[in-house]
């Protein structure tokens, strides 16, 4: 009898060690999943809130078309760029070129268009962190860099694709500069992004602020930034679902 006995409290303790380790291991399961749906959510978004344009249209061969984009390999000078780590995600931008530039080029083959950097007068630090700071400096002070360089004939073009990346979930203050210097009245006018986990965020709210009610804003599109060397593919399909395809 007393073995039984001894025998009934070692199985109820063995039961309850059991229940207390799953429980455990349970929770911290359940921690793991949660942060991964966590990253899930941020991954970027393609889409933006605002209205746009997103029909498919026929190209018109007769269009003049402009790429004008901001990069900020363009904007700042590498002393060593052999010293640069070109796989960090921090510094591959950096040197030419950069992420947009990459996405504008594409654009280029796909629809003939004229290439145009937006270059500020004052380049920014090469450094990742610093070049941050000078932009949410910028941000707060509402400020508009000075160009150095200028299209001629902005009137000639009737599409402007125009790319930027996403600094402090806004656009760079500079696209700001390019778009208050021209008038886009009956104008298109199509956004593409490179990005964190912040996707578009307000760019597109804010670009449209510089642009008067004429101008047609067409659907854009945000890659994420560590994608962008595997998505041409995806900048031709977004094109060719606006019409614009490369012609054998």
């Amino acid at each position: 009898m007393r073995r039984l006995i001894v025998m009934g409290i070692m199985l109820f303790m063995a039961f309850s060690l059991s229940a207390c380790s799953g429980r455990e291991t349970g929770w911290q399961e359940q921690d793991r999943v949660d942060s991964s749906a966590g990253q899930q959510t941020e991954e970027p978004s393609m889409e933006s809130n605002v209205s746009v344009s997103p029909q498919a249209v026929e190209k018109d061969d007769g269009q003049h078309i402009l790429i004008a984009y901001f990069t900020w390999a363009e904007n700042t000078h590498v002393e060593n760029p052999d010293e640069v780590d070109v796989d960090a995600t921090t510094s591959a931008s950096v040197l030419p070129p950069g992420n947009a530039a990459k996405l504008a080029g594409w654009i280029q083959e796909q629809t003939g268009g004229e290439l145009f950097s937006i270059v500020v007068k004052e380049p920014y630090s090469s450094d990742y962190d610093k070049c941050l700071d000078r932009a949410a400096e910028e941000e707060a002070e509402n400020a508009r860099p000075e160009l150095v360089n200028h299209v001629e004939n902005m009137e000639k073009y009737d599409v402007i694709f125009l790319g930027f990346p996403n600094w402090w979930y806004t656009v760079p203050m500079a696209v700001h500069s390019f778009l208050e210097e021209y008038d886009f009245t009956g104008k298109t006018v199509i956004p593409f992004c490179t990005h964190g986990t912040g996707g578009l965020a307000s760019t597109i709210q804010d670009i449209k602020k510089d642009l008067p009610d004429s101008t047609e804003l067409r659907k854009p599109i945000g890659v994420y930034r560590p994608d962008v060397d595997s998505a041409q593919e995806s900048i031709n399909e977004w094109l060719a679902g606006m019409g614009y395809e490369k012609k054998d």
